[in-house]
């Protein structure tokens, strides 16, 4: 391997912090990174811009949100490819939170944005020093897959009045689809045409030209054709002109009630921002060949947010789209963060007004086309064809959060799993065991008789514990009840009892007894060390007694075979 193998931050490593993963920086990189940031910046400034939007405020909000992480995050991070910004799941989650309290104020509403980074920022800081990085493991592919679908839906509702040019009353999912239904023959022709004229625009794009940025596309041809024939004047509402320079130190000016109603919302961008964060910086860790932080990607995330919400900006998490397109275009570390940041600046502080004839229905193609992407086909496809309960949730999962919102959905998703995770745990699979001649004793699908005449051999595939032992006890006594002749040794597969806990030693203690009163000796095969000793240390061990464990079913059958009765 040579030197520059070596210093590639993309070789296999432990995780660096982000300040190190500019050390030994090589000019050969830099090209790479220099094509990574500007290409990543003429994909984010429309997409951002779309995103303000969604969430009620001015388009130079969704700017600067974008602006102060590419300069925060790079410092801290483990990931040399992650670029952080703005992202549709958290702008959907904010403009949830923040669209009752703020009034059709964009000041306002900026805000209560910027609370709402602050508290997630906060709220990721002490996740950081708690340990909590493993806490997106609770979040599981089901409930991601329904929270997205949902997402999505919500997402193209929340678009269809800039759409159709339409003002609709309504903001909740089901009442705005109504509300479309009965007001269709409002829709403003001209502006659907052309929004729907863009929208297949980058569709088409992306089916037959990939290569090709649809978003950047679209913007240019609708500024050109709006720049072109005035569509001001047709009835087409246009961005227009908003206000350039770099953002400045802001308290945010909220009241207490306001943020006590922005919490449950700030609690939920907490957890979206790192699971998709760390998601996103695991898969391109596998992808290049390096190692990320779960702890330090939470201090990463945590200040880029809580900075946010000092400099007129609202919560951001990793980017799928700019990451992408980091790595595609060659970027090799987080200069390419730096240059992105470099070259939004450079538009806040001279390019705004290109953007000003831009017709608004464009942002509504490009967050329709993004709510699509949310939707992950294939995963969904999966789970309903092999996992018809994970489908369930997935399923209700979608519907709690059309119904009840995005964080009470989420909520309701993961709560759902736990359930079902319980439900596993408390009835788990079993099975007697049965010789296969010439192979040893093994679970052939069976869960009834004996494996031989007076002996039955019991295979529990879960932990032993206080949500399952009854259910254990239970199986037991109905197969020896079912068993001709009388069985006069109980044998327990134990390979698959990784972990026990009190209440189940408890309920051990007592089925010996039992058994022993009626003349059936326990036996256990397979028990690992860590069970062996907590076994010795209740004992457990001694009351059945050293001698009826055995290291295999197939010895314990050769014992069985030996005893006199």
């Amino acid at each position: 391997m040579n030197d520059g193998e070596r210093s590639d931050p993309t070789t296999k490593q432990t995780a660096p912090t982000g300040l190190s993963l500019f050390r030994g920086y090589r000019r050969q990189w830099l090209a790479g990174d220099v094509a990574a940031g500007v290409s990543g910046c003429l994909i984010m400034i429309p997409s951002v811009i779309a995103y303000a939007r969604l969430t009620g405020l001015p388009p130079e909000s969704g700017l600067f949100a974008a602006l102060v992480p590419l300069v925060v995050y790079p410092f801290l991070t483990t990931s040399p490819q992650v670029i952080v910004g703005p992202d549709i799941a958290i702008c959907l989650l904010m403009a949830n939170a923040i669209g009752p309290l703020a009034g059709n104020d964009p000041k306002h509403a900026a805000s209560l944005a910027a609370i709402l980074s602050l508290a997630s920022g906060v709220l990721l800081l002490l996740g950081s020093r708690l340990k909590l990085g493993r806490a997106a493991d609770f979040l599981s592919k089901p409930v991601l897959v329904g929270y997205m679908t949902g997402a999505a839906l919500i997402l193209v509702g929340s678009q269809l009045s800039s759409l159709l040019g339409l003002s609709l009353a309504n903001n909740d999912f089901f009442p705005r689809l109504l509300e479309v239904i009965r007001r269709r023959h409002e829709a403003h022709l001209p502006t659907l045409c052309f929004g729907l004229g863009l929208l297949a625009l980058i569709l088409g794009l992306r089916r037959w030209a990939p290569k090709v940025p649809g978003t950047i596309t679209a913007c240019v041809v609708a500024t050109a054709i709006s720049a072109a024939f005035h569509l001001e004047k047709q009835g087409i509402a246009v961005v227009g002109r908003f206000e350039g320079g770099l953002p400045g130190f802001v308290f945010p000016d909220v009241q207490w009630r306001e943020f006590h109603s922005l919490l449950p919302a700030g609690i939920g961008i907490a957890f979206l921002a790192y699971t998709e964060g760390i998601l996103l910086a695991r898969a391109f860790a596998a992808k290049n060949g390096y190692d990320v932080a779960p702890n330090q990607e939470l201090s990463a995330l945590g200040a880029a947010n809580l900075c946010n919400g000092f400099f007129q900006g609202f919560a951001v998490t990793g980017s799928q789209s700019r990451t992408t397109v980091n790595d595609q275009s060659g970027g090799k570390t987080q200069m390419a963060s730096l240059v992105m940041a470099g070259c939004v600046a450079l538009f806040l502080l001279f390019f705004t007004s290109l953007l000003a004839p831009l017709p608004a229905v464009t942002l509504a193609a490009i967050l329709i086309f993004g709510g699509w992407k949310l939707v992950e086909f294939q995963a969904m496809k999966r789970i309903y064809r092999y996992y018809p309960a994970a489908a369930g949730i997935a399923a209700l999962t979608t519907l709690g959060v059309l119904a009840a919102g995005v964080v009470a959905g989420i909520l309701l998703g993961v709560i759902l799993s736990l359930l079902t995770l319980i439900t596993r745990i408390s009835h788990p699979p079993d099975a007697v065991l049965r010789e296969v001649p010439g192979h040893g004793f093994h679970d052939v699908g069976e869960t009834a008789g004996q494996t031989l005449p007076g002996l039955l051999a019991y295979r529990f595939y879960a932990p032993l514990l206080f949500s399952n032992c009854g259910y254990f006890s239970e199986r037991v006594h109905r197969l020896l009840a079912a068993c001709s002749p009388p069985v006069r040794w109980l044998l327990l597969d134990a390979q698959a009892i990784t972990d026990i806990d009190v209440t189940a030693v408890e309920m051990l203690h007592a089925l010996h007894r039992e058994l022993n009163d009626h003349g059936v000796a326990m036996k256990i095969a397979h028990a690992n060390r860590p069970l062996r000793a907590l076994l010795e240390s209740t004992g457990l061990e001694g009351e059945i007694g050293e001698e009826s464990f055995f290291p295999s079913v197939h010895e314990c059958v050769e014992a069985f075979a030996k005893a006199k009765f």
